[in-house]
């Protein structure tokens, strides 16, 4: 009798394998493995089990168990994507800084070379206030030059003061100078002091020949100091 008895114990479920399939007897007594809990509906234990065997809290604990291993799935993901934003704004931060280090360094560079530049052809070009000091000294430079010749040739014994105040008037000059053009005619002048320097030098020894080669050399260097002045200012 009790024999009977459990195998009218029908519909009843069995056991759940772990892939959510439902071993069940169903309301024919008949073995069911049609149906999976992960899939379940009222509707088709209604149509099989004549029933509710299965209550919807186990399939909701079911599906949330699901949900919340995909949610855990899902916040790795966007951690792991966090992560590898927070690296790349690292790198991106790094590349900025370098790109802005380049630029600074390029426009510094820029900056000199420009200064540079513009140095450079304010020391070749000739300052106007050059000019005028120079062309005024010029004709101060030419006489004193000329008068110490001619001292040298008449013998006359103030010829070695005359020179001194050459070189004096000449450092002056070199001292209000300041253009590369300025300094060439500085540079020639003193080479002429030299030559009247030399030809004094000569006389006083008693040669002649070499006093006149050193005034002659005299008369060149006053006229290429001419021809560098009209060049260099009175063109300007």
């Amino acid at each position: 009798m009790k024999r009977q008895d459990r195998n009218r114990d029908y519909p009843r479920i069995e056991k759940i394998l772990d892939d959510g399939t439902i071993i069940a007897y169903d309301k024919f007594n008949q073995l069911n493995t049609d149906l999976n809990i992960n899939t379940l509906t009222d509707h088709q234990q209604h149509e099989i089990f004549g029933g509710i065997l299965i209550r919807p809290q186990r399939r909701t604990n079911n599906y949330n168990e699901r949900d919340y291993r995909r949610e855990q799935y899902q916040q790795q993901e966007i951690e792991s994507s966090k992560r590898k934003n927070k690296w790349l704004m690292v790198l991106l931060f790094i590349v900025a800084i370098a790109l802005v280090a380049f630029i600074v360094k390029a426009c510094t560079g820029a900056n000199d070379s420009e200064q540079t530049s513009n140095t450079e052809p304010q020391s070749e070009q000739t300052n106007p206030n050059d000019s005028q000091v120079v062309q005024q000294k010029n004709d101060q430079l030419q006489q004193q030059v000329e008068e110490a010749k001619k001292s040298i040739e008449n013998n006359q014994s103030d010829t070695q003061s005359k020179i001194d105040a050459l070189k004096q008037e000449i450092a002056n000059l070199k001292n209000s100078a300041n253009s590369q053009q300025a300094e060439k005619v500085v540079n020639d002048y003193n080479k002429t002091a030299d030559n009247l320097q030399n030809a004094e030098n000569e006389r006083q020894n008693g040669n002649s020949d070499e006093m006149q080669r050193e005034l002659d050399k005299v008369n060149s260097k006053l006229q290429d100091i001419k021809d560098k002045i009209t060049e260099y200012f009175n063109n300007k």
